[in-house]
């Protein structure tokens, strides 16, 4: 990304920090105060034109609450074309804070991978490490289905884990504080999930594979798979994406003899394979609370 970009004469482009079907997200500095943003700019592939970014705006930008990326600004500027040497992108953009640690995917492929380089040393994620992190998407989760939105695709790539010290009023070196990003696919009373997107294979919920509507209780069978990884190290139904999906049609997701039994309960209920026998997003923050009890 060359550094001379500079969006809606105010955001000084830096580095890519992700990108996905509908976006990319760079790190961008904000000439007006002075702070580090994040910076997503839409594709200009959606048949219907701006819808992604008007969801974004319409659902996540209206969203306030500590464990949710905040956004900022957004805006509308051509220079944008320019992202990734030339590639055909929207003008349109929206500027988020930019979360001082790494999503929950980066961190899981880092411990397991470099441990010694890690950014929070030592092993896995510890049983109070995950209960701390999901008890804080379980609060977002509740705050957006309280507003009818479904998230509708809950993974480790859209948790970030912010390790600033002051992180959640947390002490210094601890777990710091979980946020829910991308709600580039979420659902609500006004936007339907995007024909060409449905979640990510590896955490649909099995009313998802089967072809079902995503719910609330799809948010929360998602977040059940997300603290099952983090525990074990491992996805719960690993293999391909169509693999995937099968095997979350044969039966539930299997919970090693190493996880401690009160965390397999409260797994067990996430992931119940009937919608209806999931815990709400409210129930869900209680359970992972009495966890660390």
């Amino acid at each position: 990304m060359p550094s001379e970009v500079v969006l809606g004469g105010r955001y000084r482009l830096g580095a890519q920090l992700g990108g996905g079907s509908e976006a990319y997200v760079n790190e961008a500095w904000d000439l007006q105060s002075g702070n580090r943003v994040a910076v997503k700019i839409f594709r200009s592939t959606d048949s219907t034109g701006n819808a992604p970014f008007r969801r974004e705006l319409e659902v996540h930008g209206r969203l306030r609450h500590k464990n949710i990326v905040k956004v900022l600004d957004s805006g509308t500027d051509a220079t944008a074309n320019t992202v990734a040497g030339g590639s055909q992108v929207s003008p349109n953009f929206v500027v988020m804070e930019l979360v001082d640690g790494k999503d929950l995917r980066g961190f899981l492929r880092e411990q397991a991978t470099y441990p010694e380089q890690a950014t929070y040393p030592g092993q896995a994620p510890s049983p109070e490490q995950t209960a701390a992190w999901m008890t804080d998407i379980a609060r977002a989760l509740a705050h957006v289905h309280r507003r009818g939105i479904v998230h509708n695709d809950v993974k480790p790539g859209n948790i970030l884990l912010d390790f600033a010290s002051d992180a959640g009023g947390r002490e210094p070196g601890g777990p710091g504080i979980a946020k829910l990003a991308d709600f580039g696919i979420a659902l609500n009373g006004r936007h339907a999930a995007p024909n060409s997107s449905s979640g990510t294979p590896h955490y649909l919920s099995p009313e998802e594979v089967c072809g079902g509507m995503s719910t609330t209780a799809s948010d929360i069978y998602s977040l059940g798979l997300v603290a099952l990884e983090c525990l074990t190290g491992t996805k719960a139904f690993p293999g391909t994406p169509l693999e995937s999906m099968v095997a979350r049609t044969l039966g539930e997701p299997r919970i090693p003899g190493t996880v401690r039994r009160r965390w397999s309960m409260v797994l067990h209920a996430m992931t119940d394979p009937v919608p209806a026998g999931r815990p709400s997003a409210s129930q869900t923050v209680g359970m992972l609370r009495r966890l660390s009890w």
